[in-house]
């Protein structure tokens, strides 16, 4: 059992009180706008105050959270017990060295972009409108249309909190696979990472962008709240299909719905639960293995707790 008590003690002992909150509630940090409190919550403003919490948090054994925007996550009603860092609005400093961009993990995707436009380096157009961070990006091999964050990576720097390491690897040291990425280290926050991108007019690109949008916003229900695609895509069929075609589109649990403009997507209605939205994913994935026989493999990270059990 944690003793908070004790660990809020030794938090303020080593001067870390400014930064680590107490029972922060996870909803204003996740784009379902879901989620209990977390026992212990940050959002560090610079890479060594980061080694050093993270290094508090693994001597005092807490469970340790690693989110960007929370636009990928599911956080149970229950909350989490340990600590949350978070590393959007933070880590996000960019640098240009002709068509190399090194930027900071916590930068939004819509910014990037923003800045490459500025400059005139194309290569990120389709990860315009996606909301999310650049380390949330990688950590997910994020994409659109046939272009993908794997296309355009150079280097990873990051930092190995189980060695308490700060490590680069270049594009030859890590794999990325569909909706991931293996970089063989286990307990890691990526930092930073450099893009190859290539000069083009910056009209060019805007228009890019903007047709990336219009696709998105035709297929996708991008004024509502929900965390992306849900499950990831069966070697047979897309996943929104199997939903559709199940019979499962527009199937309600409380105020979660399943999007009636793209069934891979699950939207709070307003004031859905975790719990809500939990239970409609299993209605989801017994719908579709029943109809279909496939059993459909989640792209939603979960983190937290599960309705009267533990820790996921």
């Amino acid at each position: 059992m944690l003793d908070k008590e004790l660990v809020w003690r030794e938090i303020k002992n080593c001067n870390l009180e400014k930064e680590i909150k107490r029972d922060e509630a996870m909803k204003g940090h996740t784009s379902w706008k879901i989620g209990g409190k977390a026992d212990f919550f940050c959002i560090p403003y610079n890479k060594y105050r980061l080694k050093e919490i993270l290094l508090f948090a693994q001597n005092y054994q807490l469970p340790i959270y690693i989110i960007g925007n929370g636009t990928n996550i599911w956080v149970g009603d229950e909350g989490i017990r340990g600590l949350v860092v978070k590393i959007a609005h933070t880590l996000d400093k960019i640098e240009y060295s002709d068509k190399i961009i090194k930027a900071g993990a916590g930068v939004l995707l819509s910014t990037l972009v923003k800045n490459t436009v500025d400059k005139e380096l194309a290569g990120l157009e389709f990860a315009a409108h996606i909301p999310g961070t650049l380390g949330g990006a990688i950590i997910n091999n994020a994409s659109f249309g046939t272009e993908a964050i794997a296309d355009i990576v150079h280097k990873i720097i990051l930092f190995d909190f189980k060695n308490g390491q700060f490590k680069e690897l270049n594009k030859e040291q890590f794999l990325f696979h569909y909706r991931g990425i293996e970089l063989g280290i286990q307990d890691f926050v990526v930092l930073a990472a450099e893009l190859s991108l290539f000069p083009q007019e910056k009209e060019k690109i805007l228009f890019k962008v903007k047709q990336y949008y219009r696709k998105r916003k035709e297929s996708q229900p991008v004024n509502s709240l929900t965390a992306g695609c849900v499950f990831k895509n069966p070697k047979e069929k897309p996943a929104g299909y199997l939903i559709e075609k199940s019979g499962a589109k527009g199937l309600m649990v409380g105020d979660a719905q399943v999007s009636t403009k793209h069934a891979n997507f699950i939207i709070n209605r307003g004031s859905a639960t975790a719990n809500d939205i939990l239970k409609l994913i299993e209605k989801i994935e017994n719908i579709v293995e029943k109809t279909f026989g496939i059993k459909l493999e989640r792209e939603i990270k979960f983190v937290g707790q599960l309705p009267g059990s533990g820790t996921l």
